[in-house]
């Protein structure tokens, strides 16, 4: 294996590359938004089910900017996982939030299995680090997670957060095969003048 190319410097860059990917998502997120939240306020006869989703479309227009600020510095935050397995969180909230991340994510996760795999092994490979697909940094729960993390940061409410990560799910959990199979087949295998994140060190 060739060392000439630091495999910390290769995976800040891939990392950093599928965060500026998924925040490109959040944008197709933000314009589908509206468009999710009233065919869910009208799926049903429930007059405070409507009113719901028409107050939750005026509070994700205000907190746009936040919640995208918030979710891409926890995203960022996660690039140091590559090296090392974080500890367990002991905050009763966050580990509320993962589990309601792993729900999210298990049809995604079923969906992109083989890429995901492709991806923790050659992260293993690379960093020396055991990684399940499941672990992975980018993986479809701990985007999820850091989603759902940044919510309650800015206080949605839990009716609020529910109504919302069907979306998430839909627009940028169900969209993860742009973002992950350039990172399997590109990012982490042949070297190319094009991709930053280019990694020709695995050979």
């Amino acid at each position: 294996m060739d060392r000439s190319m630091d495999p910390r410097n290769v995976f800040t860059a891939m990392h950093q590359h599928v965060t500026a990917e998924i925040l490109h998502l959040m944008e197709g997120f933000y314009s589908n938004i509206e468009d999710g939240l009233f065919e869910l306020a009208f799926r049903g006869e429930d007059e405070d089910k409507h009113r719901h989703c028409f107050d939750l479309m005026r509070e994700m227009r205000y907190r746009r900017t936040n919640l995208i600020q918030t979710f891409a510095k926890r995203m960022q935050r996660g690039v140091s996982d590559w090296f090392y397995t974080p500890p367990a969180t002991t905050n009763k909230s966050s580990q509320a939030a993962l589990s309601q991340a792993v729900a999210m994510a298990e049809k995604c996760e079923s969906h992109f299995y083989m890429l995901l795999q492709s991806i923790a092994q050659r992260a293993e490979q690379g960093t020396g680090q055991p990684t399940s697909p499941a672990d992975l940094p980018i993986s479809p729960a701990r985007i999820a997670h850091c989603f759902l993390l940044s919510c309650r940061s800015l206080r949605f409410d839990d009716d609020s957060i529910a109504t919302v990560q069907e979306l998430f799910g839909r627009f940028i959990l169900d969209r993860l095969g742009s973002v992950y199979g350039p990172v399997s087949y590109t990012h982490l295998t042949l070297p190319t003048k094009v991709l930053v994140c280019r990694c020709g060190w695995w050979a």
